[in-house]
């Protein structure tokens, strides 16, 4: 990591733990010939954030390492955002959330679909637990973790 992303990085997790936010990556990117410092965060919690608050961090980092950011530059502060994918660590925080399951191949516990969405009950060491719609009825179906190629938050309409 280049040495202004270091002192950006360490500058920025007080203000961002102060907000109960936690740290998901500090990155740079070039955006239509643009360099931009990308400090990505996340509420453990809820795994949502207010655009307001995201400003207000957003101003609070920058007063503090604007000095530390080259010309050229410009900082950014984001959220992985609304359908972002769940690491495993995550999926006990999960438990109530609506989800899509993309699997490896179809499962028979599944119902034989390879992509399922519902809202996810529970999990344990090796399975998760969805409750979903099969053909207008709720069924609560059991996927294993190994069976799980992406897993996502998603959006109920």
């Amino acid at each position: 990591m280049n040495e202004y992303l270091s002192k950006i990085k360490d500058a920025s997790i007080p203000i961002i733990e102060k907000h109960k936010k936690e740290l998901v990556s500090v990155s740079l990117r070039k955006e239509f010939g643009t360099n931009i410092i990308s400090i990505t965060i996340d509420d453990p919690v809820t795994f949502s954030s207010d655009i307001d608050e995201i400003a207000s961090i957003n101003q609070e980092i920058l007063d503090i390492v604007n000095d530390d950011i080259p010309d050229g530059y410009y900082l950014e502060v984001t959220t992985p955002g609304v359908e972002r994918e769940l690491k495993e660590n995550e999926y006990e925080k999960s438990i109530g959330k609506y989800i899509c399951i993309k699997t490896y191949q179809k499962l028979e516990t599944a119902y034989n679909l390879k992509e399922i969405y519902g809202t996810l009950i529970s999990v344990d060491q090796d399975n998760l637990n969805v409750e979903t719609l099969i053909k207008q009825r709720k069924k609560i179906v059991t996927i294993p973790k190994d069976a799980i190629a992406k897993i996502r938050l998603a959006i109920k309409f």
